[in-house]
């Protein structure tokens, strides 16, 4: 099923020419559709609405990517916005390949398609990104790992990052708790995919901890078919998640490709230390607490630096815990201050006109 919105035109700065652009989304998740509601004339939802149990089967995505990729092929828009790597790569070649007036297509990369298929050796993926993204004339993310992975494994393209913001209200409710600093809790916050989440390395690691720490626990919050083990808990999805961090004194969040993990600067804001992998878009912030927060996707190694602060001072903790609460703050007013993507649109809209 496709739905369109109809918005107002935007008009580019550069020498009057006009940005007819259209937001193509996939998941239509509702932080994508807040990011480009106003740079984007129109909206085309493929699959409907966001939700976390929507779970189309391959080929009716591949039926709506293809549809809506003809559809667009003979519009009048100069410029489309293509919700996720696999769909955009998919869909770009029909939409540009031996079209006269090829459109700008730019690739709105909020997922792990780009780690599964380069860091993972997904073969066909591989195949599928690299040429597919012959056809695509920029990308926006949400974090620090897409850049990083297109840079290496695409070819040269513009790259705009638009962080996730925290509403305002729940950044004052966040803001307002305190963890159990004393606590040998931790807490995973997740939803989609387990994998992607790492939750078997956060299982891993709090079996490896439970040998030094007895008390040592775990909870899972957001995946509604886990199995429990002993020191682990899941609760499934809440919604509320002030309880379980204010139980916590860690969040682990062991990504494998995520573009982002809001939950890391959730959990700062409550002083919640967070420990992310090297493979989760919000490590910049994480790194800015401490560096050792950033872990290798190795069970070993979260447990190792837990197995240290768990270990250190009351002082210590107390201190990082406020350092969490500080950073977090300053990263939320900077996101809240991120300018429009029209900029960026119209840029990429100008480029593609010169080239044709």
């Amino acid at each position: 099923m496709i739905e369109t919105r109809r918005n107002i035109n935007e008009n580019s700065s550069k020498g009057g020419h006009q940005v007819h652009a259209v937001a193509v989304y996939s998941g239509a998740h509702p932080a994508h559709q807040k990011m480009l509601s106003d740079c984007c004339a129109d909206s085309i939802k493929m699959l409907g609405e966001w939700s976390v149990d929507r779970n189309p089967s391959t080929r009716d995505k591949l039926l709506s990517y293809f549809g809506t990729a003809r559809r667009l092929r003979h519009s009048d828009y100069n410029v489309v916005v293509v919700e996720g790597a696999i769909p955009a790569a998919l869909m770009a070649p029909l939409i540009n390949g031996l079209n006269r007036r090829p459109k700008a297509i730019i690739a709105l990369c909020g997922e792990d398609a780009l780690y599964r298929a380069f860091i993972e050796g997904e073969k066909r993926s591989r195949a599928i990104l690299r040429y597919g993204f012959r056809f695509i004339s920029g990308i926006i993310t949400s974090g620090d790992i897409v850049p990083l992975l297109a840079r290496k494994y695409l070819r040269p393209l513009p790259v705009e990052v638009r962080y996730p913001q925290v509403a305002p209200e729940r950044l004052e409710t966040l803001a307002a708790l305190e963890p159990s600093i004393d606590s040998h809790t931790m807490v995973l916050i997740g939803g989609g995919s387990p994998y992607c989440k790492g939750v078997d390395i956060a299982v891993d690691t709090v079996a490896i901890l439970q040998k030094q720490f007895p008390d040592a626990r775990l909870t899972i919050l957001g995946f509604p078919d886990l199995e429990e083990e002993p020191g682990v808990s899941s609760p499934g999805p809440v919604t509320d998640i002030a309880p379980y961090l204010c139980s916590s004194s860690i969040l682990i969040h062991p990504g494998r490709g995520e573009a982002f993990g809001i939950v890391a600067v959730e959990a700062m804001l409550a002083g919640v230390v967070p420990y992310v992998s090297e493979w989760t878009g919000a490590l910049s912030i994480v790194q800015e607490v401490d560096p050792k927060l950033v872990v290798p996707l190795k069970a070993g190694e979260f447990a190792e630096r837990i197995t240290d602060l768990w270990s250190a001072p009351v002082e210590q903790r107390q201190s990082l815990s406020e350092t969490c609460k500080r950073v977090s703050r300053e990263f939320t007013a900077k996101t809240a201050a991120q300018p429009s993507l029209a900029p960026f649109i119209e840029h990429i809209a100008h480029i593609n006109k010169s080239r044709g």
